[in-house]
């Protein structure tokens, strides 16, 4: 047991735990004006969580020092129920190596961000902008609890962003998209030219493209889009602070969807962009992956220690803290609907009159379960065939009503890396999913 921890257990604490964080970070960026490194450096401390009395009490650090246990017990304050799940100890180690470890110097990645920018702005003159950005994180993360839980994690995050803006005349275009990976250098773990033909292809799409006439349609979402839905308006509903006093806990036990969809939170998936990656969370818990819509039927809730208690449920392994100084929340780690067994064709062919949402921009949801999304790529389908493609677009509906209209699933399948925000924290995500067949509300203006 860590030393802290000892003396911990002389103030009579009934729970403590600690967390160690070592975090080497390197951002870049390049745009037709600038080419600069924006963040570098290391970024080391660490928590200590103590419960007494049944009140939490908490102290972050840069250096380990012999006050901060008092400190710890004397900032705790509360109503006197927390209550947690213990857990057995446990010794593990985690190491996840890149399988293309970068190499490179800030230099020589700064010369491959200057070339994706210049093949990306040489695409066409109605570009004005590209905006390029690297970033690479390389982690390390040390738990220990008063339950002789000692845990220590190693891994590195990497991802490319870009966004670019286009104009002609008077219709102003743009267009983002982001790979990222715990495998390592996203320079050579994906193929570049995959986001040049995706900005190309958005940037013509939305220059070109017509207002959609809105209403009720049947639609077809594409994976980035149903991951987006399985995250803002499935995932963070699930949440088991959230979800307590929220929308699912009425139907939770209940059929919403078709027994072919199922969405899963998980802490682990073999596809490069599953961004959210988290073995163990920062509550010292295995990840394990969660059924929250289970072949369509509400299932589990996402939750820390004290909720795991609250609700009788074993613990998912969804604490998760943005650093050191951050106190932890209940968050999603990868978020995904299930693959099914129709193609993509398939789906799209049953579309009469409809349209196709392939990629999302931006969106939100209300805890009433009501979600509107931006749509950054979308074409109309008319009688199965694609057709032109959209501008100003976006869809909206209700998450329990949207689940129950899905009418098919395809066992195509993707997934793309994002960051989720909450309580003024930012943590790596994963979302994805297969193609889907569903009707909801779509609108559009000029």
């Amino acid at each position: 047991m860590h030393e802290l921890l000892k003396r911990a257990e002389n103030f009579g604490v009934t729970f403590s735990d600690l967390r160690l964080y070592d975090v080497e970070e390197l951002s870049l960026m390049v745009s037709e004006t600038q080419r600069q490194i924006t963040s570098t450096g290391r970024d080391s401390g660490g928590s200590l969580r103590v419960l007494v009395s049944g009140n939490w009490g908490y102290v972050h650090f840069t250096e380990i020092e012999s006050e901060l246990v008092k400190q710890a017990v004397d900032s705790a304050y509360g109503d006197e129920r927390i209550n947690i799940v213990m857990l057995p100890a446990i010794h593990d180690q985690v190491i996840i190596k890149p399988k293309v470890p970068v190499t490179k110097s800030p230099e020589e990645i700064m010369k491959d961000a200057v070339k994706l920018k210049d093949e990306i702005i040489n695409i066409s003159h109605s570009i004005k902008s590209v905006n390029v950005r690297f970033t690479r994180s390389k982690i390390r993360k040390d738990y220990f609890s008063s339950e002789e839980r000692e845990i220590s994690l190693d891994y590195e995050l990497t991802g490319i962003s870009v966004r670019a803006v286009a104009r002609e005349g008077d219709v102003i275009a743009s267009a983002s998209t982001s790979l990222a990976t715990y495998l390592g250098d996203p320079f050579e773990v994906f193929d570049t030219r995959e986001i040049v033909e995706t900005i190309k292809r958005r940037i013509d799409g939305q220059l070109k493209g017509r207002p959609p006439k809105g209403g009720d349609y049947n639609v077809v979402l594409a994976p980035d889009v149903v991951g987006v839905f399985s995250h803002e308006a499935v995932g963070h509903l699930s949440e088991a602070d959230l979800a307590v006093n929220g929308i699912l806990s009425n139907v939770k036990g209940k059929k919403v969807a078709p027994e072919y969809v199922s969405i899963i939170d998980s802490g682990f998936s073999d596809n490069p962009m599953a961004h959210g990656i988290l073995p163990y969370d920062d509550d010292g818990v295995e990840s394990r992956d969660v059924k929250i819509v289970d072949k369509g039927v509400i299932g589990e809730f996402l939750v820390d220690r004290y909720y795991a208690a609250y609700l009788g449920e074993r613990p998912t392994g969804n604490a998760r803290a943005e650093d050191f100084r951050s106190t932890i929340l209940i968050r999603m780690r990868n978020t995904y609907m299930l693959p099914g067994e129709m193609s993509k064709d398939e789906l799209i062919e049953e579309i009469k009159d409809g349209y196709l949402m392939v990629s999302p921009l931006g969106g939100q949801t209300s805890p009433d379960g009501t979600f509107q999304f931006g749509i950054q790529e979308g074409y109309r389908i008319e009688r199965g065939e694609i057709k032109e493609s959209l501008r100003n677009v976006g869809i909206s509906g209700y998450t329990i009503e949207t689940l129950g209209k899905i009418n098919g699933v395809s066992k195509d399948f993707g997934m793309w890396p994002g960051y989720c925000g909450k309580g003024g924290q930012s943590v790596p995500v994963g979302t994805g999913g297969p193609y889907i067949s569903v009707r909801v509300k779509v609108g559009g203006h000029e």
